[in-house]
Parts: structure tokens; C-alpha cells; sequence
């Protein structure tokens, strides 16, 4: 009796034994499953995983191949995806019944394998090999995994081993369909990276095409305009009061034509971002006035009240683009006038703490408050009414928004239908004292009256249009120089080569045979020193940048106008006097 309770108390050790060594060996897999799990979530693909997954899994189980087969969702047929041994590689298995009940989640152990039809397409060598089998298999979100653990004796897997494969298949599982998501979400992002970099090339194609357009168009729109205006310079020195009045109505059509123009080209070169400012020293003041001045004659034209306060430092100069500053007045005052039939327009401007603020009040026909959020979209006007009343493009607002906005500004606008608007702008300034500042703006055009004629100078003109070769003949003729006319840039170099003392050169770009940029070229390359004035209808920042690169002085744009024409005449012949 005592001998068979020692021997129970002996068994009894013995199974505290065992489990603590199990306790431990679990607790030894869970261990190498956190780590095998943090292992695993640091993969970049499904090789990785199950290439980590066998390091793992042969500290545990001990088998004589590792294979993973593999098919997509569509196909019936498992192929070798990863095998320790390149015998199984570019292998083909049978989708049979043993490969469906570990797809279900089970893990088991297979003693004759190679009998199984699942194994009946390998060749009589390795299916000698093949005694015993650990299978498991994973269901992804794309794809169909089996896991074989093959031995090459009889019985070489147990339960245990299976045991401890079933605790590491949820792991795997996990692994497998992540990296399918991430790898599902790197081709979607690629595929988006792909279609997004297509259609970033079809935009750049569509806004080159459109630029190419835009150039063409303002060539083709300008030169007809060059001679209309131009005429109408020559003609009002000898017409009648009647006649004054018909060229006057004449050039603000033509006026307006290319605001319309240049509005357009202006907004296309915003929106593409090849937009440039200008900036300069400036004294604002003297800017400004011609502006104000202008408007003041259209409100006095229409009988409205136009009150300026203008408090702007004598003593500085300002560091902004005089030109889109001026742009941006002319487009608010205009439209105040415009839409103001009678009443007052009020205008402030006020420089201080190195802003320029700008207040423009009405008391017009005002906007309605479901149209102001609209009211500096491209091609909106407040109503449509006001297209058939006023006429515009409503373009200018929303160049205007743009200008104050690339200056660092803001601009807003408050109104009331039928009581009036007032627009506010705010634009931040950089000043210098102008007592100590440099003298960046010399005074570069003097009126005829101003100026002895010096008919000794001379003036080649490259162009190849007839009609303007007349016009720009005839105002320098009027303005006392010698012309000689050039039909292209091959003409004008053999002219020059004759007679190197032309004073001066306006060259047109556009030109058949040889166009003014290759001209100019040749003629820098021969020594000239002639100053070469460009002239073209392309309004685009890159053309007059290209004129300036191969050599010419300055540009001047199409359509030419008398004041303009003498005033770039005079800085460069004047200068040589």
C-alpha cells in the first residue's frame, strides 16, 4: 500500500515535469510568435513572409523540404511559389480535396502523400522522397496559399508538430492578407500615379497648344490692329472737328479690341504660372496721376462726381510693378464709372506702414448678394444683363484679384443692388527714401516740340507686312527721320553689310525667309552695334525674353503707337546725340 502511494506520488511528479517543460515550451513559442509577428509585419511581400516564417518554423518542427504553392482566386491549378529545394520549383499541383480542408483552416497530417492526387503531377523520384507531409493552407483577399512540411520518413510529423503549426497559422493568415492589401494599395497607387502623370503630360501638351495658340492669336489680332491704329495717328493732324470725333470713336474700338486681348493673354499666362512681375523703384505718386487723371475726363464725360484723397509720401520711392498697379486702378475705377449712370465715384489712396490701400466707392448699380461670390470668376459678370448693357468679358475682376494676390494683396468688396459697391485693396509695399536712392526711372520720351530734328539720322525698318511698312514710314517721317524699308531679316542683313551707318533698327520677329530673332543673331555676330528694336505682336514674357537673348536693346509691342514709336525712338537716337 505505501509502495503504490509512492509510486502515484512519483507519477504525479513526473506529469508536474512534463507540463512545466510544456508551460515553458509554449511559453517559448509564444514568445518566438510575438517576434516572428513583429518579423512578419516589416515584410514588403509574401516571399519574405513565408521565407521568415520557415527560419521560424524549423526551431520547432523538424522537416526535410519547406514548399509554398500558390494560385489566384480564377485558377485551378497550384504552382510552386518558394521551395528549400529547387526540385519542386516550376512544379504544377492538383487542386484536390486535402488542399480544400486546409484552405477551411485546418492543419494536417498526411502519411502517404505521394498517393494523394494532390501530389499526382510530380515525377516518381521526388514523390520517393516524399514519406510523410505537415500541411496548412491561407484563403487571401487575391490568392490561395498551402503550406507543405515535407519529411522523407514515415511518421516524421506527430500531433505536437501540428499542434504547434496550428498556433502559428492565424499568424501567417494575418501576415498574408496584409501584405495582399498593402500590395493591392501600392497598384492602385500606382496605377493613379500612372494615369495622373498621363494626364499631367496632356495638360502640359494642351497648355503648350494653348499658349502656341494664344501667341499666334495675339500676332494674328495685333498686326491688323498696328495699322488701324497707326492710321489713325497719321490722320488727326489733318482733320476737322467732325473728322477728330469719327477717329476718336475709331480708336477706343480698337482701344477696347486689345483690352480684350490683352486680357486674355494675361489671364492665360496667370493661370499657367508663367506670370512674372515687374517690380521697380518708383515714386507712386507721379504713377498714379496719369490714371487718376484719365478717369477723372471719362466721370466728367458722364457727368459724375469723381473725388480723389490721394495720401501718398513724397519722400519715397516704391518697389512694385508700376504697370499691373496702374492695371489694377483702371480695372476697379473703370467699372465704377461703368456701372455708376449718375451720383459720385470716390477714390483714397492712402500709403502707410508700407502698404498701399486702395478704396474705390460708388454709388452705381451695385451687386446682390448671391452674385458677389461669384464676382471674380473668369467670364462672370454679375448678371448676364450687364454683358448686354455694358458689354465686357468679365475678365477684369478676376485679373484684378489674381494681380493684387501675386503683389501679396487682398482685395474684398461690399455692396448693396441699387445702392452701389466699394471694392477695398490692400497691397503691401517695399519704400526707400528717394533722396538717397539711385535715379532708376530717366525720362524717355519728349515731345516733338521738344526736340531739334536731326535728318541725318537714319532708320532701318525690317517688316515684312506692306500696310505696316507704310504706317511706321510715315510716322518717323512725320518725326523727322530717314527710313529705309527691309521685307525680312535676309534683306535687312544685306542692307546693313552695304551700309553700316543706320542710327537705328526696329525688327519685326515674324518674318518668312529669315525672322528678326535669327537676323539679330547674325548681325550681333558681325560686330553691329546698331541698338536693334524688336518689334512683335507676341505679348508672351517668354517671346520678349527671347528677343532681349539674342541681342536686341528693347521691345516694342504691336499695335505701334506714335507717342510710343517716338518715345523709343528718342531714348536711343537722343542718346547718341
Amino acid at each position: 500500500m505505501e509502495q503504490e502511494k509512492i509510486e502515484q506520488l512519483n507519477e504525479a511528479l513526473l506529469e508536474l515535469e512534463r507540463s512545466k517543460e510544456r508551460e515553458q515550451r509554449l511559453a517559448e513559442e509564444n514568445r518566438v510568435i510575438l517576434a516572428a509577428l513583429s518579423a512578419l509585419s516589416h515584410a514588403d511581400n509574401k516571399y519574405q513572409i513565408f521565407e521568415e516564417l520557415k527560419k521560424v518554423l524549423s526551431r520547432y518542427i523538424r522537416f526535410d523540404d519547406f514548399i509554398v504553392i500558390s494560385k489566384d482566386k480564377e485558377s485551378s491549378i497550384f504552382s510552386t511559389y518558394l521551395a528549400s529545394n529547387l526540385a519542386f520549383q516550376g512544379k504544377e499541383w492538383f487542386n484536390g480535396d486535402k488542399f480544400q480542408r486546409v484552405l477551411d483552416g485546418e492543419c494536417i497530417i498526411l502519411f502517404e502523400p505521394s498517393k494523394l492526387d494532390e501530389f499526382r503531377n510530380l515525377n516518381h523520384f521526388l514523390k520517393d522522397q516524399i514519406n510523410s507531409a505537415l500541411v496548412t493552407g491561407i484563403r487571401a483577399q487575391t490568392s490561395d496559399s498551402v503550406l507543405l512540411l515535407l519529411g522523407t520518413r514515415k511518421g516524421q510529423f506527430s500531433l505536437e508538430t501540428k499542434s504547434t503549426l496550428s498556433r502559428f497559422r492565424p499568424l501567417l493568415e494575418r501576415a498574408i492578407n496584409d501584405i495582399e492589401h498593402k500590395e493591392a494599395l501600392q497598384k492602385l497607387v500606382d496605377l493613379k500615379t500612372r494615369e495622373l502623370k498621363v494626364a499631367q503630360q496632356l495638360a502640359e501638351q494642351a497648355n503648350q497648344s494653348k499658349s502656341q495658340f494664344l501667341a499666334m492669336m495675339s500676332h494674328e489680332l495685333r498686326t491688323p490692329l498696328n495699322a488701324v491704329l497707326g492710321l489713325i495717328d497719321l490722320l488727326r493732324d489733318d482733320s476737322d472737328a467732325y473728322q477728330q470725333d469719327m477717329l476718336e470713336q475709331m480708336e477706343n474700338s480698337a482701344e477696347l479690341l486689345l483690352v480684350i486681348i490683352n486680357d486674355i493673354l494675361d489671364l492665360s499666362r496667370i493661370e499657367s504660372g508663367h506670370f512674372e512681375l515687374q517690380r521697380h523703384w518708383i515714386s507712386l505718386s507721379r504713377k498714379l496721376q496719369h490714371a487718376l487723371e484719365y478717369h477723372s475726363q471719362v466721370a466728367q464725360a458722364k457727368d459724375i462726381t469723381f473725388n480723389v484723397k490721394a495720401s501718398i509720401c513724397e519722400q519715397f520711392e516704391y518697389w512694385v510693378d508700376s504697370v499691373r498697379l496702374t492695371q489694377i486702378l483702371f480695372n476697379i475705377i473703370g467699372n465704377a464709372i461703368k456701372f455708376t449712370h449718375h451720383g459720385f465715384v470716390d477714390v483714397s489712396l492712402v500709403t502707410a506702414r508700407d502698404r498701399l490701400e486702395i478704396e474705390v466707392k460708388d454709388s452705381g448699380i451695385g451687386i446682390d448678394n448671391e452674385r458677389i461670390e461669384h464676382l471674380f470668376s473668369p467670364f462672370i459678370q454679375a448678371d448676364t444683363s450687364i454683358t448686354r448693357n455694358y458689354g465686357g468679358t468679365g475678365l477684369g475682376l478676376a485679373i484684378t484679384k489674381h494681380l493684387v494676390e501675386l503683389m501679396g494683396g487682398s482685395i474684398t468688396v461690399s455692396s448693396k443692388l441699387g445702392e452701389g459697391s466699394l471694392f477695398t485693396i490692400s497691397i503691401p509695399l517695399q519704400s526707400r527714401s528717394s533722396e538717397t536712392s539711385h535715379l532708376d526711372e530717366l525720362p524717355l520720351s519728349h515731345t516733338a516740340s521738344h526736340r531739334t530734328l536731326d535728318d541725318t539720322k537714319h532708320i532701318l525698318v525690317v517688316e515684312d507686312t506692306k500696310t505696316n511698312q507704310m504706317v511706321i514710314q510715315l510716322l518717323l517721317n512725320r518725326m523727322g527721320y530717314n527710313v529705309t524699308l527691309a521685307n525680312n531679316g535676309q534683306h535687312a542683313i544685306e542692307l546693313v553689310e552695304k551700309d553700316r551707318t543706320f542710327d537705328l533698327i526696329f525688327m519685326d520677329i515674324s518674318m518668312p525667309i529669315m525672322d528678326g530673332i535669327q537676323a539679330t543673331r547674325i548681325l550681333r555676330s558681325r560686330k553691329l552695334a546698331t541698338p536693334i528694336i524688336a518689334l512683335t505682336a507676341h505679348a508672351m514674357n517668354s517671346d520678349h525674353e527671347n528677343c532681349l537673348a539674342a541681342g536686341m536693346n528693347d521691345i516694342v509691342l504691336k499695335p505701334i503707337r506714335s507717342k510710343e514709336l517716338q518715345r523709343i525712338s528718342d531714348r536711343y537716337l537722343n542718346h547718341q546725340r
